[in-house]
This record gives structure tokens, C-alpha cells and sequence, in this order.
């Protein structure tokens, strides 16, 4: 028998996707939001005013780790300051994104999506994502 896994509703992404764009205004800080489902697809996404594609991009990547491992992308990136051989063997994975910003959105333990976010420094993304992955509760 097939197993059901829970998913982040279109409303639910809308709201989280809401969510990060008024933190990041709130803080001043232009940025690309990417909301996915637990498989890492795209279920909604942004771009504020004068964000280039590439930054977009890393939004995606950031959400789709997130997503993927079920935990904060900051962590992936806090480890690459202090052992530089993760970061030579992270380059040879598709699609891994080992910076902050990516975050886990959760219902209850269950990875229901995620949220990534870039165009601030690591700890602006992170601190936007964070409040945005709460937003779906």
C-alpha cells in the first residue's frame, strides 16, 4: 500500500512565501523566496524588485536542501567554514546548496515543503526563512 506523505498546501506556501517578503522588507533587505514541497519542487516563488535570477536561483537550491535533509541550510554552510574538505565534496553533488537560508517548513516532525531565501547576507536569509517556515502553523 502506497504511503501518503503531508505537503504544503498552495495556501499554505502563499502564506509563507507573504511571510518572508514582509520580514525582508521589514529589514530592508531585497531578496528571491523560493517555497517547495518536500520533494523540493517549486510551489511558489518570488522575486522582490531588482533581484537578478542567479539570486533566485540560489533561493531554489537553498529550499530544495532544506527540503531534502530536513534541516536548516545555515548548518551546511557553518560546517564549510570549518572543514574545507565538506565544501570540495558538496561541489560534486546536483543541487546541493550549502548556504543559509533554506529552512524546513514542519507539520508536527513531518517535512511538509521548505522555504529558501537569498539577496542578504547568510544570516539575513536565514533569520527571513526562519520566520517564514513558522508562518505555515
Amino acid at each position: 500500500m502506497p504511503r501518503q506523505q503531508a505537503v504544503l498546501t498552495l495556501a499554505e506556501a502563499l502564506v509563507v512565501l507573504r511571510r518572508a517578503l514582509d520580514e525582508a522588507e521589514r529589514l530592508e533587505v531585497p531578496v528571491a523566496v523560493a517555497v517547495t514541497d518536500p520533494g523540493g519542487e517549486p510551489v511558489a516563488t518570488a522575486r522582490m524588485d531588482g533581484v537578478s535570477e542567479l539570486v533566485a536561483a540560489a533561493a531554489r537550491g537553498k529550499a530544495r536542501t532544506a527540503a531534502a535533509l530536513g534541516v536548516p541550510t545555515l548548518l551546511w554552510e557553518e560546517r564549510g567554514r570549518t572543514e574545507p574538505s565538506f565544501v570540495a565534496a558538496v561541489g560534486t553533488v546536483p543541487g546541493f546548496t550549502p548556504l543559509g537560508g533554506g529552512e524546513p517548513v514542519r507539520a508536527g516532525a513531518a517535512v511538509v515543503g521548505a522555504v529558501g531565501v537569498s539577496g542578504g547576507t547568510a544570516d539575513q536569509d536565514a533569520a527571513i526563512a526562519r520566520v517564514a517556515a513558522q508562518a505555515a502553523h
